[in-house]
């Protein structure tokens, strides 16, 4: 490799070759890491037919200019060139040589979000082994192959494939994309030196690169445009990052689940859906109950509720796309594609929905009763009109104002801390990551005999400020003992609320969209095992438009309102006013498909029954019970995934025209 003088290395801080031992590594390099038994190297490159010098430790890869004399500081005093450096005497020169930071005229790579290394002897015999097809040990035979060859006297060009997330965006900070670097050297020894490194690095990353991947295409979900998606936006990506996946493009509803359910999933390391959001609530609804399914448990009343093996991605190709855009920030399919290259994944919370015969379906996204429960109800008679009928028959809802009379029994955390109420869910959430294994494990019954389940009848009493007539408090034994978990009930309080609802809602996830960037919660967590309860009285049209404002806003807020109530609760209760026609009702408890009697209305409903009760927005999914349970559980599946990151407006900077978004906090 090359050697340098000892004033180059002052300027730029490296080596040739230091290893930990013996070498100490200045701050400001790995981010205050330690590197163990891991080679730092440093040597010259062409990039863009510009010379540069390019640093690999081992968790970055650092180039600069080798042409232009950076300016570097010295305990935070003005700024001096290497040739004033000469000047200090011995330990001073060391000194300011080893606290020097890198100035803006350093790029900087995390290893991270490189996906693929390449080398051949031009760029586009790079890019031909980048695009080449691959079996089902793709990454590693393509490692081993290259790498037996790593000295081979006509390579002269290094590939490094990587994800970039654009953060000077005014508008998306989300959005991620994928770019190269390319190095030359005519020294092959050199490129084969650096490739080995950097493979060796990323076949022993902790964080597990995909091999091969299960994808399910919907054509038929949202704008059908899955298929077409999936070719262009997806499938380069993928290909590139050598994983090789098995494409399934289904054909009917619940096909999915059927075949997450019956079929072999041990040759794949990961599921992906490419759909709306009722194709990624199916995925995961198969995955759940094919674990439940694997622990010999009943799926309608599991013991506990175990965590599936494998981990999902969700890229979006529906009409609306909340869980995509609440899980990235953004409904940007290339982003998407990234973070299931990346391999990065983080634990997200699913409700279990229960009626007083067991489990009904897991909810991903939200669970809506009245206006919400309404719209996919009567929706489903206007199918022929494509995604158009959500429009027609919101609408048709909205300007019909109808409220249902029910009452709601919440489970309130009174140990739970306050700022959580107040923060947004982003990338490295503290609230999310603050996870116990006494959490993960909360349904996992105990080894004692005792029942995973067990009534609490502990008297709750009306806080102060409770001056609502339909608010009110009782023992929360008159509840369903099967619906109490036993470790909650140390800290916890039931309060059952009452009233004429326009809409009540379980949010598991914020809901944001495009036409909607905060959602209908914008303080919802992804992980933190909370679910919110939105509960939007009756009122008149006008406050109606209020609350439809503040959604699609980003400086709304729907807590100001004063017919909106929100709750963090891990579980509740809804119980519609029964009345004499309720009776009849009950007969179809448990459909999750639009109910078809001989009483029919043209709305899809029946006449006797539409007048008092709605229905259960589940996911897209209609469910009509008029009692049902919605129970959170904390990271119950894996997303590929890291947040959404917080958004700020633009900011201009000081003397300078150009803006900046500043949310890469």
């Amino acid at each position: 490799m090359t050697q340098f003088t000892e004033e180059e290395e002052g300027q730029f801080i490296g080596s040739q070759r230091v290893n930990d031992k013996t070498n100490s590594i200045p701050d400001g390099i790995l981010d205050d890491h330690t590197v163990h038994e891991c080679d730092i190297a440093l040597n010259n490159f062409e990039i863009k037919k510009k010379r540069y010098r390019v640093l690999l430790n081992r968790y970055h890869i650092i180039w600069q200019r080798s042409d232009i004399k950076h300016k570097v500081r010295n305990d935070g005093n003005e700024p001096t060139t290497g040739t004033s450096m000469q000047k200090e005497n011995e330990h001073e020169k060391e000194k300011i040589s080893y606290q020097t930071k890198y100035d803006d005229g350093s790029n900087v790579l995390h290893l991270q979000d490189v996906f693929r290394i390449t080398k051949g002897s031009t760029k586009a015999a790079c890019f031909r082994s980048a695009l080449q097809t691959f079996d089902s040990n793709s990454i590693d035979s393509d490692a081993e192959q290259q790498s037996s060859e790593s000295i081979n006297s006509s390579d002269q060009y290094l590939m490094i494939h990587y994800a970039e997330r654009i953060i000077s965006s005014p508008t998306d900070c989300n959005r991620w994309q994928v770019q190269r670097l390319t190095l030359h050297n005519n020294d092959p020894y050199i490129i084969g030196k650096w490739y080995d490194q950097l493979q060796n690095r990323l076949l022993s990353s902790p964080r597990k690169r995909l091999k091969r991947l299960l994808v399910f295409i919907n054509p038929y979900g949202g704008r059908k445009m899955a298929l077409q998606t999936y070719e262009r936006c997806c499938k380069p990506i993928i290909q590139l990052a050598g994983i090789d996946a098995s494409c399934i493009i289904t054909q009917r509803a619940n096909q999915i689940r059927d075949i997450l359910i019956g079929h072999d999933l041990k040759p794949y390391d990961a599921v992906c859906c490419v759909g709306g959001d009722g194709t990624v609530a199916e995925m995961i609804n198969g995955l759940i109950w094919r674990s439940i399914r694997d622990h010999g448990m009943n799926p309608r009343q599991p013991d506990w509720i175990p965590k599936p093996s494998l981990p999902i991605g969700v890229i979006p190709a529906g009409s609306t796309d909340t869980i995509a855009y609440s899980l990235h920030g953004t409904s940007d399919v290339q982003t998407a594609t990234i973070h299931l290259v990346l391999g990065q994944y983080k634990g997200l919370d699913v409700c279990s929905v229960r009626n007083c015969d067991g489990i009904i379906r897991f909810c991903t996204s939200v669970m809506g009763y009245g206006y919400l429960g309404d719209v996919a109800a009567k929706s489903e008679k206007y199918r022929w009109m494509g995604t158009k009928r959500y429009e027609y028959t919101g609408v048709k809802a909205f300007l019909l104002n109808r409220g249902y009379e029910a009452e709601v029994h919440l489970l309130l955390d009174e140990n739970d801390e306050i700022d959580k109420v107040n923060t947004t869910c982003s990338v490295n959430c503290s609230h999310c990551q603050n996870i116990e294994e006494k959490d993960i494990n909360a349904d996992k019954p105990s080894s004692s005999n005792a029942s995973p389940y067990k009534d609490n009848t502990e008297t709750c009493h009306p806080p102060d400020n409770c001056d609502k007539p339909n608010d009110f408090y009782i023992s929360p034994a008159k509840t369903s003992p099967q619906l109490i978990r036993s470790d909650r009930d140390t800290s916890n309080k039931w309060r059952i609320i009452r009233g004429d609802f326009f809409m009540i809602t379980g949010a598991n996830i914020t809901c944001a969209c495009t036409r909607s960037p905060n959602g209908i919660s914008r303080y919802c967590h992804l992980g933190d095992g909370y679910l919110d309860l939105v509960l939007v009285r009756k009122t008149n049209l006008l406050n109606n438009i209020r609350f439809v404002i503040n959604t699609m806003g980003r400086n709304g807020d729907i807590r100001n309102l004063p017919f909106v109530e929100i709750y963090r609760t891990r579980q509740f209760t809804f119980k519609a006013k029964m009345n004499a026609h309720s009776q009849d009702y009950n007969s179809v408890r448990g459909s999750c498909q639009p109910i078809a009697i001989s009483s029919i209305s043209e709305d899809g409903v029946s006449n006797t029954d539409s007048e008092f009760f709605s229905s259960w927005n589940c996911d897209g999914e209609v469910v009509s019970d008029l009692e049902i349970t919605m129970i959170s559980h904390r990271q119950l599946i894996d997303v590929f995934m890291r947040g959404p990151y917080p958004y700020a407006k633009p900011t201009r900077r000081t003397g300078s025209k150009s803006l900046c978004c500043c949310c890469c906090k």
